[in-house]
């Protein structure tokens, strides 16, 4: 049981890694999936229990469901494109001007 929830969360965080390759910066990446394997491990032994997966899958819920509270600008409980589009020009320009931030 144990081989399969490490298993399960290498797959988790392999694909993450997969699908954020195209996204820049690398280095912060592999610290960024290493972090949420050591803040999974809430008790630091190495090892992510099942009822440390469980509080983890929860805590990323709920931080989807901020996210999601975020782009739905009109409050409807529904999101549209043009609702995600403008989140993610938001984001993307916060992110130019905390890189920018960063290099001068």
């Amino acid at each position: 049981m144990r081989n399969l929830l490490v298993f399960t969360l290498l797959a988790v965080f392999s694909l993450g890694a997969l699908a954020d390759h195209h996204g820049g910066d690398h280095d912060g990446k592999a610290r960024h999936h290493k972090g949420m394997f050591k803040q999974a491990d809430q008790n630091g032994d190495g090892a992510v229990s099942t009822e440390e997966h469980e509080q983890a899958l929860e805590k990323m819920a709920d931080k989807r469901r901020e996210r999601f509270s975020k782009m739905d600008s009109d409050g409807n409980g529904s999101l549209t494109k043009e609702e995600a589009h403008a989140a993610k020009q938001e984001h993307r320009a916060k992110m130019k001007e905390k890189h920018q931030q960063k290099h001068n």
